[in-house]
């Protein structure tokens, strides 16, 4: 029904089932894809991570940047935000591929982290969520929000699953501030599903991608739970397991 939203998750190749998605019916997308980082052993060192996370960040290939940011584009309505997150070693082909997909570059949005990571070049305590548009520029729901803001990141403590799990509350706001109520929002590599409780929260259809089969699961159950705890009544949950 109307009031209903509908959060459907994918194990597989974000490429793959995205070409199963029909043409211009998203209306935001909202991402953080796997990336490079600096050389290992120098200014990002390995060893700051838990050992019981799987370290997949820097194994196998890494997507093609071009490849899925033109099937956004095609999947996008004709007028559409999406918000890439992304570090320094990727923004240059970040941009790049977006410009050749025909995307236009709205702002360069810096959330502000509570952890740093040793860096040679100055401590990181950044993230950058680069802020695209298709179609025809029309302005954010909530004009008074900030190009920067403060993040509290999820710990061990607090049930972080993910190696690059993001915290909800930021996601919530780029997601208010570019869609409607019982609008769909996609995420190719949706990781924990942080972006799916954002859109339970906000009352937003929700399509999400992961191709690690564990971190898959341990986000279905994350999901489950949250909708469970909070007797969230509104959310038909669709998981679609052997896409791979």
């Amino acid at each position: 029904s109307k009031n209903n939203i509908k959060i459907e998750l994918f194990c597989g190749d974000s490429l793959e089932i995205m070409k199963q998605i029909e043409n211009e019916s998203i209306d935001l997308i909202v991402t953080d894809p796997p990336y490079k980082m600096t050389k290992r052993g120098k200014s990002c060192r390995q060893n700051w991570m838990h050992n019981n996370m799987k370290e997949n960040l820097f194994d196998g290939d890494l997507p093609n940047f071009k490849q899925w940011l033109s099937l956004c584009y095609l999947l996008l309505k004709k007028d559409a935000h999406i918000y890439i997150f992304t570090n320094t070693v990727s923004l240059q082909e970040i941009l790049n591929s977006a410009t050749d997909s025909k995307f236009k570059l709205h702002n360069l949005i810096t959330m502000i982290k509570d952890t740093n990571m040793p860096n040679r070049w100055y401590l990181k305590q950044t993230e950058l969520i680069l802020f695209f548009r298709k179609g025809k520029a029309f302005p954010i729901n909530d004009m008074t929000s900030r190009d920067w803001f403060h993040a509290s990141m999820p710990t061990l403590k607090n049930n972080k699953i993910h190696i690059t799990q993001k915290p909800v509350e930021p996601l919530k706001k780029l997601i208010t501030n570019s869609s409607k109520e019982y609008d769909i929002v996609l995420d190719l590599f949706s990781g924990s599903c942080s972006s799916a409780i954002a859109c339970i929260e906000t009352n937003r259809s929700f399509i999400g991608i992961e191709k690690d089969v564990e971190n898959f699961n341990k986000a279905v159950i994350r999901v489950k739970d949250y909708i469970k705890e909070n007797n969230i009544k509104n959310v038909e949950l669709i998981i679609h397991e052997n896409n791979i």
